[in-house]
């Protein structure tokens, strides 16, 4: 499968190092995707009658794969059709491999090449669990779903946690800008609460935010190495602020409403209905009647 690496890194200062690894990882998405991508508006009746579904992401981010991961059993259960897992799908890690679909009782594995979302349907269901559920005609809630039951980790419970981690995304997304770091500290500053930074040990260096909460506001820090640990805190704590990234999916999958900190430039017009979304360029709460 095209893992980008074993435990995949993202520096926080665009260095001749990390812009080639950048250019690295947009060449390998490229090169694994199908020459002739499935439309989302063929996609269900291709399904329907083929009797199975193959997903190939694109992208390979925690949040993506969790995106697609209540499809597999949804699909089964009501209309009994099988999904298969390209292996030319992209993976940030063989972590997210194994913890989306390893775990998963409801997927099989197949070289051949699948769907992703593409050419996405103008519709009335503007959240990300309500668009796939109507794509392929499904009932339920649609949240992302994780085959991992938690465990309370006492250390953490009811505790309120801050998670300033994010992906490659987190350029795109505007989190190395000035302004924003200086309006997350600021909000951070706001929370009435006592809260616990968690850090992820598996990153070579800190981000900007992590760093720039801890010389700030000297939290107290608790570390996670894997996603089954960021799982874990998240179960165990009673308020959740996390970035517009896979750990906002995971709590989504975990039914676990967690209040997310973006851009409200960069917030992408499906998010999990589940959490509230604030924007930090001036405070507002989003929501699917203001994207």
């Amino acid at each position: 499968m095209p893992i980008i690496s074993e435990n995949f890194k993202i520096r926080p200062k665009h260095n001749w190092y990390s812009k080639i690894i950048r250019k690295y990882y947009k060449i390998r998405v490229g090169l694994t995707k199908p020459r002739n991508p499935i439309p989302d508006k063929d996609i269900r009746k291709k399904v329907e009658k083929a009797g199975r579904l193959i997903i190939q992401i694109p992208f390979g981010g925690l949040g993506d794969h969790l995106s697609y991961s209540s499809l597999p059993e949804m699909l089964l259960k009501q209309k009994n059709i099988k999904t298969l897992i390209s292996r030319k799908s992209v993976f940030d890690s063989k972590a997210i491999l194994d913890f989306v679909w390893k775990r998963n009782p409801y997927v099989e594995f197949t070289e051949e090449h699948g769907w992703f979302t593409y050419r996405m349907l103008e519709n009335h269901f503007p959240t990300m669990d309500e668009y796939f559920q109507n794509l392929f005609g499904l009932e339920g809630d649609g949240l992302p779903k994780v085959y991992y039951k938690p465990q309370m980790t006492e250390q953490l419970k009811g505790a309120v946690i801050v998670n300033p981690s994010f992906g490659p995304s987190g350029k795109a997304n505007g989190y190395f800008e000035p302004e924003f770091q200086d309006k997350y500290i600021d909000y951070l500053k706001g929370i009435e609460d006592e809260f616990v930074l968690v850090a992820s040990t598996h990153l070579k260096k800190k981000n900007w935010l992590e760093k720039k909460a801890e010389q700030a506001l000297s939290p107290p820090i608790y570390k996670v190495g894997t996603i089954e640990e960021l799982s874990d805190a998240l179960f165990s704590t009673r308020k959740r602020y996390l970035m517009y990234s896979g750990s906002a999916s995971l709590a989504a999958a975990l039914q676990l409403p967690s209040t997310v900190l973006c851009n409200r430039k960069s917030a992408p017009h499906f998010q999990y209905s589940n959490n509230n979304y604030v924007d930090l360029q001036d405070g507002r709460k989003l929501s699917a009647n203001n994207l």
